[in-house]
């Protein structure tokens, strides 16, 4: 009788899982669309706020989904940057139907409105989400007193080193960037950014990506010349990006505005490098004890500090050390290129999926 028992259930849950409907193949038509995905890790000032983020965009000349994970990578940190930036979007903008959809993929809702953005409500000005480089700490300074930069030294060395990462056949490069700080009591610090650059030559499928993204970008804006395009991946073609020089910069609270603003612009200084970044990895670290706070002076080494609410959560952020600058980095920061190519992708990727609800 028992046998028969497990005969009959096992029968009867083949019964249920035959009889359970799946979900529909995706029949929409594949085309040729640029895909391009990178991922950054971001240590935080002194390890203040870390995270990491997964971009990936799909493009055609006149459609375009983009896709960002972010995450904390802190003890603490994990939660919080979620709770700022929120768990990531997707965002699907249609020039050839003049719409909108920001996807909420683990809630399957959504919000549309036209192609370049729903219209701000009056008398309600727009919520932006706080970033997390404005939490982040500043330099102990003395009180009114100002650095200047008494030498910059930039050294690019190509190293003839070669490697394959993602599919892409990359050289390598180093950069070693030395800045010399001095204050009016002569006393000095020294910045020190160490970069590991690995381009790839541009290669048919790679501009390919590029020119398709770059039909979109001007599709856009001529859609609305008021309305700045965002950058293609061509033009963020940069070893060190942007990012990381206003980050030292904002840190670097004692040094003058003129010599900050010297500080994030590169210049020409990046031009020996040649090729398409693929992955790239960045250690600042600081040293000395130019404008130093006076609980600081005592020492010629930077020690990592917060002040406020960073301050007073030490800990938690996982990263909160006693170690001198110079043997941990003050930032270190890394982007790698995972794909860059053209390939057919469903059209389906370009809409929202029926079962969603629409919020507005």
């Amino acid at each position: 009788m028992l046998k028969r028992t497990t005969i009959a259930v096992s029968a009867a849950a083949l019964a249920a899982c035959a009889a359970k409907p799946e979900a529909p193949a995706d029949s929409s038509p594949a085309n040729p669309t640029a895909v391009i995905e990178t991922h950054i890790i971001n240590s935080g000032i002194l390890g203040v706020l870390p995270f990491e983020i997964n971009e990936k965009h799909y493009v055609r000349a006149n459609m375009r989904r983009d896709e960002s994970a972010m995450k904390g990578t802190g003890t603490f940190t994990g939660w919080m940057v979620t709770a700022i930036t929120g768990e990531g979007d997707t965002n699907v903008v249609r020039l050839d139907s003049d719409k909108r959809w920001v996807i909420n993929n683990p809630k399957k809702e959504y919000t549309e409105c036209p192609a370049h953005g729903c219209p701000v409500p009056p008398r309600q000005p727009t919520q932006q989400k706080p970033e997390a480089q404005k939490q982040e700490p500043k330099q102990q300074a003395e009180k009114g007193c100002t650095m200047r930069i008494a030498s910059n030294n930039f050294d690019v060395t190509d190293t003839g080193a070669t490697r394959q990462i993602n599919g892409f056949n990359t050289h390598n490069y180093t950069v070693a960037w030395v800045v010399t700080m001095r204050d009016p009591q002569k006393r000095v610090t020294t910045s020190t950014l160490s970069a590991d650059v690995w381009t790839s030559p541009v290669t048919a499928e790679m501009r390919q990506a590029f020119n398709t993204e770059v039909a979109f970008i001007r599709a856009y804006g001529a859609s609305d010349p008021r309305l700045r395009a965002p950058k293609s991946a061509a033009e963020r073609n940069q070893a060190i990006p942007p990012e990381v020089t206003t980050m030292m910069a904002s840190y670097l609270s004692a040094l003058s505005p003129a010599d900050r603003a010297a500080l994030t612009n590169l210049g020409t200084k990046l031009s020996k490098i040649q090729g398409h970044p693929i992955s790239v990895k960045i250690e600042w670290r600081l040293a000395g004890d130019a404008c130093a706070a006076k609980e600081s002076q005592a020492s010629s080494q930077l020690k990592p500090s917060a002040s406020g609410m960073m301050g007073a959560l030490g800990g938690m952020f996982g990263s909160k050390k006693d170690e001198k600058a110079g043997d941990t980095p003050i930032l270190s920061f890394g982007i790698e290129v995972k794909s860059l190519k053209v390939e057919p992708v469903r059209d389906s990727v370009f809409s929202v999926p029926a079962n969603y609800k629409r919020l507005n």
